[in-house]
């Protein structure tokens, strides 16, 4: 039928090469993958292994976390290529509310300060319904990221399957559980670029006002830069767990 993909989804049993997804069933270790030429040893199911996030013998959990979230955010495809794919996502969608949460209060300040630039709303709310207020941006932009994942990862799961591609819903949630630390560099920038802008306005109101258009130049260019990062980050990670044997 016109359309539609006739490929077949190997089974999660099969054992595929990691550079070109081919079945290497059967194939003695040590040997060469007849599709690509890559060594076998290459895809060995135990090269990928828990992050140190979820080892408990690796150190104090503080530490433990920093060291997969610089892994996360500067190591991205060596990360991804040694995740371990088929595991409990317990300790994972813990990571990824840490960073939700840090990413959705940043935001949220970053929020209201814009506001408080375009509509003076410090001159309105009091400081109880402030942080009332804020507390609420902070609460839709994580049920946001929720959402967004849970969308990313039913699509990606659609897309790979109709594909071919071995990539169930379990196993792109767990890849971006740990993608979520890729909105702290970008929660960061906006939130620094907001409130360099908020207390320039505070100390020079009638240069800012010169500069406001600029200023909402610079926000623009920053939303359509982090989009891009984030899509290559995601595309890294699912690239690098597609043909992941374990």
């Amino acid at each position: 039928m016109p359309g539609v993909s006739n490929s077949t989804v190997p089974a999660e049993t099969d054992w595929l090469c990691e550079h070109c997804g081919y079945v290497l069933n059967g194939l003695n270790p040590g040997g060469r993958c007849p599709e690509c030429g890559q060594p076998t040893d290459e895809s060995a199911r135990n090269l990928r292994k828990p992050p140190a996030w979820e080892d408990a013998a690796a150190g104090h959990i503080v530490a433990r976390f920093l060291r997969t979230s610089a892994m996360v955010i500067f190591r991205t495809q060596a990360f991804y290529r040694s995740l371990q794919t088929r595991a409990d996502r317990t300790q994972a969608k813990a990571f990824a509310r840490i960073y939700w949460t840090i990413a959705s209060i940043l935001l949220a300040f970053a929020g209201y300060w814009h506001l408080d630039w375009s509509i003076d709303l410090h001159r309105k709310l009091t400081t109880p319904m402030t942080l009332l207020f804020i507390a609420a941006i902070a609460i839709v932009i994580y049920g946001s990221f929720i959402l967004t994942t849970a969308l990313a990862a039913r699509l990606t799961n659609w897309e790979a399957t109709y594909r071919g591609y071995r990539m169930p819903t379990t196993v792109v949630r767990r890849g971006l559980d740990y993608h979520a630390a890729h909105y702290l560099p970008v929660a960061i920038v906006a939130t620094l670029t907001i409130l360099a802008f908020h207390e320039f306005q505070l100390h020079n109101p009638q240069k800012a006002a010169e500069w406001g258009m600029r200023y909402l130049y610079v926000l623009s260019s920053e939303v359509i830069v982090s989009a891009g990062y984030l899509f290559m980050t995601y595309w890294t990670a699912m690239k690098n767990m597609m043909y992941a044997s374990r």
